[in-house]
């Protein structure tokens, strides 16, 4: 046994042994199986110690005189083959390092504990005062079964509807608006890759969600599937939009009176409004789309959250006689024509499917309320959709 210890030949298993250790590590760190600073690092402690070892049987071989052996290779030679092979290794440390490095290059923050960022369609910050937490289920209901720190990046797979949760940072005294969308972390599918993240990154099975209000984007977010009720239990996804009619409100000290906008949606948390003025219709901006908001309003009146008392029905507050006449160019007579958008939206700025939203198309005249027209065919194109929804869903802050 000693004789094997003390030959080149442990010291070339030791040396093979670090390098394809290290290739697996780059390989596993981009996979996302291996992850987590301190996991990471200690794998990287193993591989050190390996390379450690392979140095020490080295060092046994070290050459004490400059007479060579009179068969194979010269021991001076041999000890040159293992400090390059060592120095290769190093290199190589460095290397992996640059280009797989433990966290995910271009993120504004390091990874959480135990939440994997490489290979995530979705990366967000968490941003709960005290910390998120995680729960095994879309809702508050669930119990939870992970504790993260505030102001570090969790990946996210995709998304279940659960608990409408209120999102702050969109939300203001004017303007209120909720988030049902909850978050499942990234893991890796059942199998080795499963086995072998549990083994090396302390990875947790089953899922967790975190609430999407609690969660800042550090990455593009609005690309994040819907996962399938396999995944998430009973979903209720909001239903199409339905504009209703406009009605007259008068409220004390206004000259003139403003109208109220109506529409419905089925399991709709938020509901959003946005307008286009089209081009040749006399307005000052031709072809802008802005959404109905109004910052002298409270939160009920203005677009957003859809109380849970309303029937899936949101009344907001128009005051078109500011909004749209004041942005006529003088001395223009006649109707002008506009096209409001309706839309449920998942949260602020991020609208649900733009098939959803309804159209009306309307006549603002000097007096009076809007009279409704027939819409154009280009003024349901959709790419004029998609601008309208994402103006209705516009957090306003």
């Amino acid at each position: 046994m000693d004789r094997v210890l003390r030959s080149w030949w442990a010291v070339g298993v030791l040396t093979c042994l670090a390098l394809a250790s290290l290739i697996a590590r780059g390989f596993l760190v981009d996979q996302g199986v291996l992850y987590g600073r301190m996991q990471v690092l200690r794998v990287d402690g193993m591989i050190a110690s390996v390379a450690v070892l392979a140095l020490a049987f080295g060092l046994a071989h070290r050459p004490t005189g400059s007479a060579p052996r009179p068969e194979g290779v010269a021991a001076p030679e041999r000890w040159n083959i293992v400090t390059g092979a060592l120095g290769l290794l190093v290199l190589i440390v460095s290397v992996v390092s640059l280009f797989s490095p433990v966290d995910r290059p271009g993120l504004p923050k390091a990874a959480c504990p135990n939440a994997r960022t490489h290979g995530a369609p979705y990366v967000g910050l968490t941003s709960g005062k005290l910390g998120n937490n995680s729960r095994s289920g879309p809702g508050r209901a669930f119990p939870a079964n992970g504790r993260f720190p505030t102001d570090c990046s969790v990946g996210f797979a995709d998304y279940c509807l659960g608990d409408p949760i209120r999102d702050d940072t969109g939300s203001t005294e004017h303007q209120e608006w909720v988030t049902g969308r909850w978050l499942r972390m990234i893991k890796q599918p059942p199998g080795w890759r499963q086995d072998v993240a549990g083994l090396l990154s302390d990875e947790k099975s089953g899922n967790q969600f975190i609430a999407d209000a609690f969660v800042v984007p550090a990455t593009n977010y609005e690309g994040l599937a819907l996962a399938s009720d396999e995944v998430c239990g009973s979903q209720f996804p909001a239903g199409r939009a339905e504009l209703g009619k406009f009605t007259r409100k008068r409220y004390p000290g206004v000259e003139e009176p403003s109208a109220e906008l109506t529409a419905t949606s089925d399991h709709a948390v938020n509901i959003g409004f946005s307008v286009y003025l089209p081009p040749g219709e006399g307005f000052r901006e031709k072809g802008m789309v802005f959404p109905l908001y109004d910052e002298s309003l409270t939160a009920p009146q203005n677009p957003g959250r859809v109380s849970p008392k309303s029937g899936n029905r949101k009344t907001i507050t128009w005051v078109y006689s500011e909004a749209l006449r004041a942005r006529l160019l003088p001395g223009h007579e006649g109707p002008a024509h506009i096209v409001l958008m309706a839309i449920p939206c998942i949260g602020n700025n991020l609208p649900d499917e733009t098939s959803k939203g309804d159209l009306a198309r309307y006549d603002i005249t000097p007096k009076g309320l809007p009279r409704s027209t027939a819409l154009k065919p280009a003024e349901q194109s959709r790419t004029l959709r998609t601008k309208l929804a994402q103006a209705a869903c516009q957090a306003n802050v």
